[in-house]
């Protein structure tokens, strides 16, 4: 199926009307509540693992309607453990962290700049299982950022159960996609009545498009390496027409994946996506947008399944 064919049937798929979430900030977080058995594994930009190190993470509810405590144990290897405490109040922990009806949730800067780090963090969740990443960039001297790492971060609610899923392949996500979205704006208003468009053609061109109320974000990149696609756990894909940057499909471990920017670059808008094949065809995202001025506009919550090969 051509580009313009998945443009158009999302077009005439897509509902105009808006809703909003029934659910308070409280009642989503409410979703994350318990002991959370994971590990933090680091990557570089190139893919390699640098780190794995245990960890185990509780959300307690300690006066209802009220408070909260955070609490996370680290268990780095030759390293004595590393604990870390957060209590906070109604309505949420931060400003800039939105949670959704599932207990998914993202966070992360409101504004790129080139001096220093840049980051976010997002969180998938399917009922007791959970994928969350933490994608760093670091500012240049040339005034861009480039990616310094990613980490992967699995957990089950379920004591000495891991997810076992091997690293994804690219394979796993040719085809087109299709899907619901829901999106916070910056301006904190909630859209629940959106749709999305994925089409990962042979290996060599992959459009993204979401389209929610009166916004509208498109990515079409091309990889020029086909052979590189049964091989690497990093694809390439170079900037088409008038797509401003190249991006990078990172594969990871327990079917997650990275869609990022290589560099970001002064006046040119852009996307961080993490997402995770949760089953067989069917796979939720995070995508966090951002305009040329390098404002971050939504965070964007999809839920697909591939309709064809």
């Amino acid at each position: 199926m051509s580009v313009s064919r998945l443009q158009s049937n999302l077009v005439n798929n897509m509902s105009s009307k808006q809703s909003s979430s029934k659910h308070s900030q409280w009642d989503c977080i409410r979703q994350n509540i318990g002991t959370w058995h994971g590990s933090f594994v680091q990557f570089s930009p190139t893919g390699k693992q640098l780190k794995d190190t245990p960890s185990v993470l509780t959300l307690e509810e300690t006066a209802v309607d009220q408070t909260m405590t955070l609490t996370l144990k680290r268990f780095p290897a030759d390293e004595a453990e590393k604990v870390n405490q957060l209590t906070f109040t109604a309505p949420g922990p931060a400003p800039y962290v939105y949670f959704f009806e599932d207990g998914s949730f993202a966070q992360g800067s409101a504004q790129w700049s080139s001096f220093g780090q840049f980051g976010t963090e997002v969180s998938l969740k399917v009922g007791d299982r959970r994928v969350r990443y933490v994608i760093m960039y670091q500012g240049t001297s040339h005034y861009t950022s480039q990616i310094d790492y990613v980490t992967l971060i699995c957990e089950t609610q379920t004591d000495g159960t891991q997810l076992t899923e091997s690293t994804l392949t690219a394979e796993q996500l040719l085809g087109q996609w299709t899907g619901t979205v829901e999106a916070i704006q910056s301006t904190g208003e909630m859209t629940t009545a959106g749709r999305s468009a994925w089409q990962f053609s042979n290996g060599t061109a992959l459009f993204c498009e979401e389209q929610f109320g009166s916004s509208h974000h498109t990515l079409f990149v091309e990889n020029t390496l086909q052979d590189t696609l049964a091989s690497e756990n990093v694809i390439q894909l170079s900037s088409v027409k008038d797509e401003p940057l190249d991006y990078q499909l990172m594969l990871l471990p327990n079917g997650a994946y990275c869609l990022l920017p290589k560099e970001i670059k002064q006046n040119a808008a852009f996307r961080i996506e993490a997402g995770w094949l949760s089953s067989q065809g069917i796979r939720h995202r995070f995508i966090r947008h951002y305009d040329s001025r390098g404002v971050w506009v939504d965070s964007t919550l999809v839920s697909d399944q591939k309709i064809t090969d």
